[in-house]
C-alpha cells in the first residue's frame, strides 16, 4: 500500500490541501496518518502536526522517516476516542481511512471527535472512495501486477444492502502468499453529508477529487470538506 509512489503522490496533494480548505497555516491533525505520507510534507510546509493512528507499526515507520527537526507529535489512538478540544486550525482523513468500525454510530462518534478538536470555522478535509465509484466498477477479483514482481489479489464484496464493502487481500511475494481481510463502511455523497450535519458541521463542499473537480459519473475520488460550526 505505501510504495515510495504514495509518497511522492501526497507530497505533491499538500498545495491543493492547502487550496482546498482555505487554511496555509497552523496545527492540523492527520488522522488515521499511516506511515506519514501527509504528516511528513504538512511539517515540511510549515503546519504543527498531529498524527494519529491505532497501528503502532505504521506509526513507527513515519517517526522512522521523519527527520528530526519535523514537528509532529505522533500519538496511537483510536480515532473514536482521541479528541483534543479546540487544538486544530485542520483536520485531514486521506486515502479512505475513514469507515472501517462495524457501526455507522462509530463513524458518527468520530466526526463528533473531529469537531470537537477543531478550532470554531476550523476545516476538514475527508478523502474517501465513494459508493457511488465502488458500484460503478466492482469486480469479483481484481489482479495487480506490480514492477518488482509482486501480486495482489482482491476479492470484494458488498453487503448490507450495499452499505459495507468487504475485501480480501491476497499478497505473493517471493513465492510466499500473505493474505488480510478487512472491511469498511461505504457512503454516497449525500450520505456523508448527513453525517457530517449531524456531528456539527456546515458549509459542506463536496468533490470529485483534490483538484475541485465535481463530483459526478467520472470522479474516482468523494472529497468532502466541512467547517466546524461556531
Amino acid at each position: 500500500m505505501f510504495r515510495p509512489e504514495t509518497f511522492r503522490e501526497a507530497r505533491e496533494e499538500i498545495d491543493k490541501i492547502r487550496t482546498l480548505t482555505g487554511v496555509a497555516s497552523g496545527n492540523v491533525l492527520d488522522l488515521g496518518c499511516g506511515p506519514g505520507r501527509h504528516s511528513l510534507p504538512l511539517s515540511a510546509a510549515g503546519f504543527a502536526v498531529t498524527a494519529v493512528d491505532l497501528s503502532e507499526t505504521l506509526l513507527a515507520q513515519g517517526q522512522a522517516r521523519a527527520e528530526n527537526n519535523a514537528d509532529i507529535e505522533w500519538i496511537q489512538a483510536d480515532m473514536r476516542s482521541f479528541c483534543r478540544p479546540d487544538s486544530f486550525h485542520l483536520a485531514i482523513s486521506m486515502w479512505t481511512s475513514f469507515g472501517y468500525f462495524d457501526q455507522v454510530d462509530d463513524d458518527l462518534q468520530v466526526l463528533a471527535q473531529i469537531r470537537s478538536s477543531l478550532r470554531a470555522e476550523g476545516k476538514l478535509l475527508l478523502d474517501v472512495v465513494g459508493k457511488e465509484y465502488v458500484l460503478r466498477n466492482l469486480q469479483p477479483v481484481h489482479l495487480t501486477d506490480f514492477d518488482d514482481g509482486t501480486v495482489l489479489i482482491e476479492r470484494p464484496v458488498l453487503s448490507d444492502e450495499m452499505c459495507r464493502y468487504h475485501n480480501e487481500w491476497t499478497l505473493i511475494r517471493d513465492g510466499q502468499a500473505h493474505t488480510a481481510e478487512w472491511s469498511q463502511n461505504l457512503y454516497t455523497a449525500p450520505e456523508l453529508r448527513t453525517l457530517l450535519a449531524q456531528a456539527g458541521f456546515t458549509d459542506i463542499e463536496v468533490y470529485g477529487s483534490l483538484d475541485a473537480d465535481d463530483y459526478d459519473i467520472d470522479a474516482e475520488r468523494l472529497v468532502v470538506v466541512a467547517t466546524a460550526e461556531d
